[in-house]
């Protein structure tokens, strides 16, 4: 039960670093030089009255409608920005679609930001089709520690000013205390005993679905005892050393998953599964995720979370921007207000958005570390030491990439 008092000390601290937002962009400056623009009066100046197109998975409904009220709202009310949050079934959609662009000349194309992975962020930047460098310059740039790995690189990519951190993530697995117990298979071996006596209950998405992506890449860690091999340049020797025993136990689970791994479903239908108890869990990148379903009535009562007893991946959000976008500044003023105090304290709140903030409490003001330490935790919901202690560093691109292609050819067309 959330703690009535509590929740009303937080929206009179919110409403109160609301005024005080108005008055530091007033004063926001830019921390070092972006392409076009001299000033952030300038970037505000070219904004204002425009539209961003932000590029951005879609299969959420509720992150579909937070970032509509949320950014969406408050971009218009506070620099006169629209957003148009442009869905994608794959971020993949988002880069091919620029890299035909660039292939045919296109200078001024139709996508301002994406929400966007590590794989697809390395191919853009290889290819230098990233306007840029930016993100260390934006005035809220000022709350990232830009020497931490995390920041400085997403998927062994050096960032180097390309994209900008909004959320910070960890791999969460869900289940159903109704049909699994108050115990989880929290090992791969236990996972697999346990499907082998509760057929049709487990399952995961299919490549190229991110989600069983990053199930595949905990696979790998398993077999390796850890994600040391897996951290450096890719080494096809390395890769050929660990894979076998991925696909030996991948395949050995497949027809114990659900409709005997005939099919793997997309990850927005797994959490519809794991509500109707067609399944007995789900899994994603999103702590809350669990929390905030069952506050709002789509999750049961009896859903929990749980994470590996060998660790599960952490990583952080990023937005980029394209080469040819037509908003560069619009963009900018986008990327800056998710790491404004006022919305980030909105994010990290358990009953909004529910996300953890990539941004330590202590780089915000006192009010924003007091609103944090007022915030109750859901039972279903690991608490951040739990999460810290299991937390697992992401793979470079390069390993991620030879992990989608090797399970497509050696588990799903076996």
């Amino acid at each position: 039960m959330f703690n009535f008092k509590r929740i009303i000390c937080i929206l009179l601290l919110t409403t109160t670093m609301l005024g005080v937002a108005g008055a530091q962009d007033a004063a926001d400056e830019l921390l070092g030089p972006v392409p076009g623009f001299e000033t952030w009066a300038d970037v505000l100046a070219a904004a204002e009255g425009t539209t961003v197109n932000w590029h951005m998975w879609g299969g959420s409904d509720k992150i579909n409608q937070d970032v509509d009220r949320d950014i969406g709202e408050r971009v218009q009310a506070l620099y006169g920005v629209t957003l148009n949050r442009v869905p994608l079934v794959d971020t993949a959609d988002a880069v091919n679609k620029i890299l035909d662009e660039s292939a045919a000349g296109v200078t001024t194309g139709t996508i301002d930001l994406i929400w966007i992975n590590g794989e697809n962020f390395r191919t853009l930047k290889s290819a230098n089709l990233l306007y840029g460098p930016w993100s260390e310059s934006i005035p809220n740039a000022r709350y990232v520690d830009w020497s931490d790995p995390a920041f400085a690189f997403d998927f062994g990519e050096a960032v180097e000013g390309y994209e900008s951190p909004w959320g910070h993530a960890q791999f969460v697995f869900e289940y159903n205390t109704d049909l699994v117990g108050e115990e989880p298979p929290t090992s791969f071996e236990a996972l697999a005993e346990w499907s082998a006596a509760n057929p049709g209950l487990f399952t995961y998405p299919a490549i190229p679905d991110f989600t069983g992506s990053v199930f595949i890449r905990h696979v790998f860690y398993w077999v390796a005892g850890g994600p040391e091999p897996f951290l450096g340049d890719f080494d096809q020797a390395v890769f050929d050393q660990y894979a076998p025993a991925v696909w030996e136990y991948l395949n050995g689970l497949e027809p114990n998953l659900w409709r005997a791994g005939e099919t793997y479903p997309e990850a927005s239908v797994m959490q519809d599964l794991l509500a109707n108890q067609e399944i007995a869990f789900n899994m994603g990148y999103g702590p809350g995720n669990a929390a905030t379903n069952i506050n709002e009535g789509v999750y049961p009562e009896t859903i929990r979370t749980f994470v590996l007893d060998t660790g599960t991946i952490s990583n952080n959000n990023f937005v980029t921007i394209p080469y040819n976008a037509p908003n560069p500044a619009g963009a900018m003023i986008v990327a800056n207000y998710i790491l404004s105090e006022e919305f980030q304290l909105n994010m990290t709140n358990p009953e909004s958005w529910g996300w953890l903030s990539p941004i330590a409490p202590s780089m915000y003001s006192e009010e924003f570390q007091a609103a944090v330490a007022a915030f109750e935790s859901h039972p279903a919901t690991l608490s951040a030491d739990v999460l810290n202690a299991a937390a697992l560093p992401e793979p470079p691109a390069t390993w991620v990439t030879a992990m989608e292609q090797g399970w497509i050819e050696n588990v799903l067309e076996k």
